[in-house]
């Protein structure tokens, strides 16, 4: 091997002939490992599938909750609490009529939120736009400090409560904007970004900024507590907001860690960590949620982003674990939960157990990212960034009806009065019924 290698080194640099005999290494090795001795044995794969599925049929026959009007989409996921069910919807798997109008600039937009009406929409160069759920503008304010100059990368998230607007924004404020007087009330500079929308709960605003601090204000601009959250460097996801149960608020720290803490004096009251990850997935170990936690009841559901989705009561026992990543909120009626999947899948859940029982695939092509699932009037409506809608069974995952739109999203899609809204990334506000 040494002659070989020696006479290949004279007639070419030394960098050729270090992948020539590579080549030769792996030719011998090739040779080697061609011969029959195999060890005797039953042979299994290293990888196995760890997700848990439905294997009682009973289980299988669905029993939705009621459909029920929202009539205000106040925080995301239309409440503190996150928790979307079986929403009325005057469409029966199609849409009747579609209005567009312009809001501002092209690029990505955070969830809007309605009341009275109203649409509130944060745009991506600073602006507070606000319309009519006919589409017709309202009025506008400039949330950019006095020093800063109209931007086109910037991000947050709003929540209303009663006439008051609250506003994170990725310049490191939170603002509170009256809504009657169209002028902010206050803004406190925490000089660092948040990652994602406030909350109200028990008339204070929590929120958490983007490296993992839990805060909590009163109405009047005045901090009353703050929390050091786990970290990890290597979070993808930055559109997480905590989410409201009895006399505690819950904080999906980037970590991995969902802690419940005391609203009152900010104090842990329990700790619920990420424990499973899809086996092989080089994704696995960054152990970011994916979406709010959402309480429905007496239980809450968080879904993690890169292998596991849990439930526990709310006093932090886990009810169950199953190996489900997603990329939005689990949806819960009924005997039923819903979600979307990191590798373009749409399924169903017993939100009892936790286990699978259905997973189907989205028709889409693999760059295309889809938001949704909402469970409206019995349907799934999905709605993707290649312009389509997507309706499927709540029953069985079968797709109904694929209907062009036109627009490419970019805001997750709210519904208010039965009327579903969302702004494209082209800056223009979709109004669909």
């Amino acid at each position: 091997m040494l002659k070989v290698f020696t006479s290949l080194i004279e007639p070419v640099n030394i960098r050729i002939a270090l992948l020539k005999l590579l080549l030769v290494v792996s030719a011998l090795f090739s040779q080697s490992c061609s011969n029959d001795e195999r060890l005797e044995g039953l042979r299994q794969p290293v990888l196995t599938e760890q997700k848990l599925f439905e294997t009682n049929k009973k289980n299988h026959k669905l029993a939705l909750g009621k459909p029920r009007n929202i009539s205000s989409w106040t925080h995301g996921g239309s409440g503190s609490t996150h928790s979307l069910g079986n929403i009325a919807f005057s469409a029966d798997g199609k849409f009747s009529s579609h209005f567009k109008t312009k809001v501002g600039p092209k690029g990505s937009y955070s969830e809007p939120i309605v009341k009275n009406n109203q649409i509130f929409i944060m745009t991506p160069n600073g602006y507070i736009v606000v319309y009519n759920d006919k589409g017709q503008f309202l009025w506008e304010l400039s949330i950019l400090p006095e020093a800063i100059g109209a931007k086109n990368n910037i991000y947050g998230g709003l929540a209303i409560y009663k006439d008051k607007l609250a506003v994170t924004s990725s310049l490191g404020e939170l603002l509170l904007i009256s809504v009657p007087k169209r002028r902010v009330i206050w803004r406190y500079d925490f000089k660092r970004p948040f990652r994602s929308a406030p909350i109200f709960h028990k008339g204070y605003i929590f929120g958490v900024t983007g490296d993992d601090i839990a805060i909590s204000l009163d109405l009047k601009g005045k901090l009353r507590w703050t929390k050091k959250g786990p970290q990890k460097n290597t979070k993808v996801f930055a559109t997480v907001s905590p989410a409201s149960s009895g006399n505690k608020v819950l904080f999906p720290f980037s970590g991995g860690s969902l802690v419940a803490l005391n609203a009152v004096n900010g104090i842990q009251s329990w700790e619920v960590n990420l424990e499973n990850s899809d086996v092989g997935s080089a994704s696995a170990s960054l152990g970011d949620f994916a979406s709010d936690p959402t309480v429905f009841g007496s239980t809450i559901f968080a879904v993690g982003a890169f292998g596991e989705t849990f439930a526990s009561k709310t006093n932090g026992r886990v009810l169950w674990r199953n190996n489900i990543q997603s990329s939005g909120r689990l949806i819960v009626s009924g005997n039923a939960a819903y979600y979307s999947s990191n590798d373009s899948s749409i399924g169903r859940i017993n939100p009892k157990n936790g286990k699978i029982v259905f997973l189907q695939s989205f028709p889409g092509k693999s760059w295309v990212k889809y938001h949704g699932p909402l469970l409206l009037q019995n349907k799934l409506l999905v709605i993707a960034t290649d312009k389509n809608a997507y309706w499927f069974s709540a029953e069985d995952g079968t797709l109904l009806n694929r209907e062009k739109i036109g627009s490419k999203i970019s805001s997750p899609p709210v519904v208010a009065n039965k009327k579903l809204m969302f702004v494209s990334e082209d800056g223009k506000l979709n109004i669909l019924n």
